[in-house]
């Protein structure tokens, strides 16, 4: 006597099976692949009152032009640093 393998079924096919999607790939929604584009995962809560937490993935494009009031990710004396970007001075 043989198990039960899973692919083999009895009755008649699920009327679900009309309306399953397609697997949502999200690196092809946000673009991952495109040079210069890279998921960063936020650690702390510095942007709390922008609605990003800790933990939250973020999509950073840097081929975006900097603007001031934008969330900026930078590399300051080799730390990884999410801020709000702001124009001092000038």
């Amino acid at each position: 006597m043989s198990g039960y393998r899973g692919d083999e079924t009895t009755g008649f096919q699920s009327p679900a099976q009309d309306y399953i999607e397609q697997v949502v790939d999200l690196a092809d929604m946000l673009d991952l692949r495109k040079p210069g584009r890279y998921p960063v995962r936020v650690v702390g809560q510095a942007l709390k009152e922008r609605g990003i937490d800790h933990g939250d993935i973020l999509v950073a494009d840097a081929s975006a032009e900097p603007t001031p009031g934008k969330v900026c990710v930078a590399m300051i004396g080799g730390a990884v640093i999410l801020t709000n970007l702001r124009r001092v001075g000038c």
